[in-house]
């Protein structure tokens, strides 16, 4: 997975920028980590809307990545709790799909 690092301070992210959000003043370097990482946060939708509607029930994450100061918003194969080891298991339509570690 690639991530973005700020030079300057400890600002991450999955999505490139011009110039660090945080601090300003750092670049965004390109970096590769791994996938694995931890429930941060999550929820489940119920119901969703009109474009994913084949999908509900489904529940997003938030993934802390394990190798970097970065949070991914994924969607969850299956249900998730917060502390839960997941790993990326493919790219569909521009989403992270995850899945629990094994």
């Amino acid at each position: 997975m690639i991530v973005f690092q700020c030079d300057v301070c400890d600002y991450a992210s999955v999505s490139k920028k011009y110039t660090c959000p945080k601090c300003m003043k750092g670049k965004l370097a390109e970096i590769e980590v791994s996938s694995k990482g931890k429930v941060y946060s999550f929820t489940n939708i119920h119901i969703a809307p009109v474009e994913f509607t084949n999908l509900a029930p489904y529940t997003i994450a938030l993934i802390q990545l394990d190798e970097a100061n970065a949070k991914v918003t994924v969607r969850m194969e299956q249900s998730a709790q917060i502390g839960d080891a997941v790993d990326m298991e493919r790219i569909e339509d521009g989403a992270f799909i995850y899945q629990k570690a094994k």
